[in-house]
């Protein structure tokens, strides 16, 4: 859970804000594992496919937190589908990405909505040409701008933010003085708050993408930057402030 997660980090001699006193030179090996999952969910006109494209995009950004912090997490690609909570509460952590436009049924959105509640984060992200289910469309905004509307929704009493470059998201382990785009529709980084917490974020920049391919994609250095910023975003999600 992210609480034995944090007890770990303080035992280290980790604080929130001092993130870079975990990373550098350990041995990640010694801590106990710590799981990655994927959301699965049902797209536009009944679509079982679109979230799960490029799985090992994943396995690279997990690489990158074994290898420069000492975060143990398992290599290992886990699937929680968002109809079954008992699934998704396994992970602290989940990512979602897709194409399409994502169909949350009654169960899903009161599933997502216990989620959040028990302490979980969602980190939500666009994927501009997964399965090109809209053509080679570089702007390609749809599940962006789905979430936006049902999100909020999702959380009765939750606000969907912009989230600005002094946010400690940004800066507690890789320093950004700006968000890194890879490609779409640049709404950037929107956060939803819920009682003063962040507890989810989405991200129209398609940066799994990055982790993916990024430098033959989108230019040299443009895959570590898309893996730091999605570094930054793990474990601010699992060190944030209850």
């Amino acid at each position: 859970t992210r609480q034995q997660f944090l007890k770990l980090v303080t035992a280290g001699g980790a604080s929130f804000l001092g993130m870079n006193s975990l990373v550098l030179g350990q041995d990640a090996s010694k801590a106990p594992l710590v799981p990655w999952g994927r959301l699965k969910w049902i797209g536009e006109n009944g679509d079982t496919e679109d979230w799960h494209v490029h799985p090992h995009g994943d396995i690279h950004l997990m690489d990158l937190i074994r290898e420069e912090t000492t975060i143990n997490l398992e290599e290992k690609w886990n699937v929680a589908n968002v109809a079954d909570l008992d699934a998704m509460s396994q992970y602290p952590f989940l990512f979602m990405h897709g194409e399409l436009a994502p169909v949350l049924d009654d169960v899903a959105r009161k599933n997502l909505r216990e989620y959040f509640l028990r302490g979980g984060f969602l980190f939500a992200e666009d994927c501009v040409q997964g399965y090109h289910h809209h053509g080679d469309n570089p702007m390609n905004d749809f599940f962006f701008l789905s979430m936006m509307d049902q999100l909020p929704a999702i959380l009765p009493g939750a606000k969907l933010e912009r989230l600005t470059m002094d946010h400690p998201l940004f800066h507690c382990l890789y320093h950004f003085d700006e968000w890194p785009h890879m490609q779409g529709t640049n709404h950037g980084p929107h956060g939803l708050f819920y009682e003063g917490r962040l507890v989810a974020l989405l991200s129209p920049s398609d940066m799994h993408c990055g982790w993916t391919n990024g430098d033959v994609w989108f230019g040299a250095g443009k895959q570590r930057t898309a893996m730091q910023m999605g570094a930054n975003i793990y474990l601010y999600a699992m060190t944030r402030p209850t």
